[in-house]
């Protein structure tokens, strides 16, 4: 019985963000700065919450910031034909099949605490705010359905004066015989530095948003699947041209409101320029 009525709360979820295609609304930007200097910055002593990265269908790879997702191995529309029980059961093949998968991959990358340390003591070296915004820094993979795609991303949770932001960077993709064999050395090396220049990318990023120094957003139905695994068809996100080279795509939410609009997509994101095709713009919407 409890499985069945989580498999209802998850229909549920699926059906809300179809009702609310109508009103997107961007994740609200940081608290407005005061000053020019940059927000210093410390990582946070505990790994994040995983259903604060999403609800369920997730599973830790190799540590406790590290996590994989696959949407395989059911049927959503079969699930709601056949209703809660069959909901349930779509569940459990789905989580069955991402347990196997995690755990025939080669070890994950190292600690992200551990590896983001350098690029941001470099990053405080610089900044000279008084307030300190606390950073909790994870990585997710998603395979999405019918693909042998690996999609990684390196997200940062941000807690700042009262306010909670997500800042994601999207890694190319890799296919899953190569997500599954492992890094060789080179690429292990070439993985950290991206990490580290992307960390210090998206905290750019976070500053330049806390100064009101980044553009409109433009609502937008938007397909892309490392944002939206489960679904083929466009859902609404924000456009907001590029930062530093890359596109930027806005979600809804935030990262501790278990009521957005698909968590995978809470926040800014910096993605490479062919992970996403937009379908419909709608026109330019504000970002309080």
């Amino acid at each position: 019985m409890k499985q069945i009525g989580r498999a209802v709360m998850v229909a549920a979820v699926f059906v809300t963000p179809l009702n609310a295609l109508a009103g997107f609304e961007p994740s609200p930007l940081p608290p407005q700065a005061q000053h020019s200097e940059d927000v210093p910055v410390e990582i946070a002593t505990v790994a994040v919450e995983q259903k604060r990265v999403r609800r369920s269908g997730m599973v830790a790879l190799g540590n406790d910031s590290t996590f994989y997702i696959q949407v395989g191995g059911g049927s959503l529309l079969t699930g709601l034909l056949l209703g809660p029980a069959g909901v349930a059961m779509n569940m459990h093949n789905v989580k069955k099949r991402t347990e196997r998968e995690a755990a025939g991959a080669s070890a994950g990358p190292p600690d992200v605490r551990a590896l983001l340390s350098a690029p941001i003591g470099a990053y405080n070296a610089a900044a000279k705010g008084a307030a300190v915004a606390k950073i909790t820094p994870y990585f997710v993979y998603v395979r999405p359905k019918k693909s042998d795609q690996v999609y990684g991303r390196l997200s940062l949770d941000i807690d700042y004066a009262g306010w909670t932001g997500r800042y994601s960077y999207h890694y190319a993709p890799v296919s899953f015989e190569q997500f599954q064999a492992g890094r060789s050395e080179e690429q292990t090396r070439a993985f950290v530095a991206e990490t580290e220049q992307a960390t210090a990318q998206l905290l750019r990023l976070f500053n330049a948003e806390a100064r009101r120094q980044t553009g409109p957003v433009e609502s937008a139905l938007v397909s892309s699947w490392p944002l939206n695994p489960a679904f083929e068809a466009p859902l609404p996100l924000g456009l907001r041209g590029q930062f530093e080279g890359r596109p930027v795509l806005v979600g809804q939410g935030t990262p501790a409101d278990h009521k957005a609009l698909l968590s995978l997509m809470v926040g800014a994101h910096l993605m490479p320029a062919d992970e996403f095709v937009v379908d419909k713009r709608k026109g330019e919407v504000p970002q309080r």
